[in-house]
């Protein structure tokens, strides 16, 4: 297949580029109007940089990818529709109500397949987790407990993050990964939610929110806490700290996605613990992915680890919590 980047203003949509490259697919070049991280991009890969959407369009591609500013998805999503191209974005696909029902619109129609980078699925340990659930391991789940601390790294951020209107927020920005987590774990959607969302610091952006807590209940009895921010250290090794705790009526697992200080060489672990022990689990390899999965979707394969209708509902549910929040403003 052939592949082009519309939109690049932010440096995830690079781990798709390896992706399609390392599957030989054909990297045909790249548009973005403000071309600094495209620019590297279009060097690294030696591909053309074009000065116009309609100059990569007539490049024919199969599939594009995008890290555009948040809001612009959607309009690179239609465009895509309107060609017959398939597209990949990166999270979030939209960032208000009126998108998701644009976004809803197309996916309906079916002529094309939609990706979002929802990349925790593809994470070794909740892969593993995933189908410790699946199998029954640990019973019927009860409750799930994400907690997703970030860095902002305010000095080097785009100022469009900053923004509410462009970036959509934390709760969007952040939980997408999360609700989608909730989805696949439990088999259900979201019943109703209610939260926080906190603004404990930089006065100096209006809109922009530091910190958010969501209790949601799925249609199924499960209950969620979710929680992120962008107060993780600068100093820290990785770009947060991430954990999961599930808790099933046979047993419990935690997950440390990312930054455990205790995990040695490896990067993450996944442990179970029921009556009789507490074991850390090998982690098994997945199978495919995310580009893979993406194109065995586009060829027609109904064994697929996320569907359109996966990206769609993970974007309802990521903005059913946003709608949800109180705020609470403490400077």
């Amino acid at each position: 297949m052939r592949f082009g980047i519309y939109g690049c203003r932010h440096e995830h949509i690079g781990e798709f580029i390896k992706e399609m490259l390392n599957l030989s697919h054909e990297f045909v070049g790249i548009y973005e109007r403000e071309p600094d991280i495209a620019e590297n991009l279009a060097e690294m890969y030696d591909v053309p940089l074009f000065d116009s959407g309609d100059e990569l369009l007539e490049a024919k591609p199969d599939v594009l990818g995008t890290s555009a500013v948040n809001n612009e998805k959607i309009d690179i999503i239609e465009l895509c529709h309107e060609h017959g191209i398939h597209v990949m974005a990166d999270k979030p696909i939209v960032v208000s109500r009126q998108d998701y029902i644009r976004l809803e619109k197309i996916i309906k129609q079916g002529r094309i397949q939609i990706g979002m980078m929802l990349t925790e699925r593809f994470n070794p340990p909740i892969y593993a987790l995933q189908k410790i659930i699946q199998e029954g391991k640990l019973g019927d789940i009860v409750s799930l407990s994400i907690m997703k601390p970030h860095k902002l790294r305010e000095k080097t951020r785009a100022s469009w993050h900053f923004s509410k209107e462009k970036n959509g927020g934390i709760a969007i920005d952040l939980l997408i990964h999360d609700v989608d987590l909730l989805r696949w774990f439990t088999g259900s959607e979201i019943a109703s939610c209610d939260g926080y969302i906190i603004k404990s610091g930089y006065a100096q952006y209006e809109t922009f929110y530091d910190s958010v807590h969501a209790l949601v209940k799925m249609e199924n009895g499960v209950v969620a806490s979710l929680e992120a921010d962008w107060w993780m250290p600068d100093s820290y090794f990785t770009f947060g700290d991430g954990r999961i705790f599930c808790v099933g009526t046979k047993g419990r697992a935690e997950i440390r996605t990312t930054g455990d200080p205790e995990s040695n060489s490896e990067p993450y672990g996944l442990w179970i613990r029921n009556t009789h022990n507490y074991e850390r689990i090998k982690v098994p390899s997945i199978p495919v992915t995310l580009a893979q999965d993406f194109v065995n979707r586009i060829q027609g394969s109904k064994e697929v680890i996320i569907s359109n209708e996966d990206v769609l509902m993970a974007s309802l549910a990521a903005i059913q919590i946003d709608e949800s929040l109180d705020v609470i403003n403490r400077c």
